[in-house]
């Protein structure tokens, strides 16, 4: 038997986006069983002992866990982006909401001049354009004109926190 040393340190498995790191030591060979640990759950409270070795039980409880995993991870992003963002209409509510150091949601149908006019007064962005978009023509937030898409405003240090492995966003442009 080869054994192949990898740098599977907690740090360096959380910071690389493993999900599950599988721990397996003399005392788990000779006993036949593997520690797991969770990356969504942090110290002991992720780590579960003494799953077989057997590869037809070893596969089933890794796909359950992934899948638990995925699901934590999707609700935790959820939650961050809903308490995170603030729906504005006006100018005016996205610097409040701005000040605040959310993001913000409104109609937009200005040019890429506006845009800029925006980042100057405020410091942010368009960060994307949702897939769901209202189906109701709204008024723009910045040139009060009909708006049919709604934008998302923010400022890069918020987009880094929202670092999750799914994106609840898309942004503007072709899909194909």
């Amino acid at each position: 038997m080869e054994m192949i040393w990898l740098d599977a340190s907690s740090e360096n498995c959380t910071n690389t986006g493993v999900s599950l790191r599988i721990e397996i030591g003399p005392r788990d060979v000779s006993s036949g069983s593997v520690v797991i640990s969770r990356r969504d759950i942090p110290a002991k409270q992720g780590k579960v002992f003494g799953i077989s070795m057997e590869p037809s039980i070893l596969e089933a409880y890794v796909k359950d866990r992934l899948d638990e995993i995925q699901s934590s991870l999707l609700q935790r992003a959820i939650s961050f982006w809903d308490s995170n963002i603030v729906d504005v209409s006006s100018c005016d509510e996205l610097k409040e909401a701005i000040s605040f150091g959310k993001w913000a949601r409104g109609p937009w149908s200005a040019s890429d001049a506006d845009e800029v006019r925006v980042k100057e007064e405020t410091g942010v962005t368009i960060r994307c354009f949702p897939f769901e978009q209202f189906r109701v023509t709204k008024t723009c937030l910045m040139t009060g004109n009909p708006a049919e898409e709604v934008a998302i405003f923010g400022d890069l240090g918020l987009w880094s926190i929202f670092r999750a492995d799914i994106a609840i966003f898309m942004y503007k442009g072709d899909i194909d």
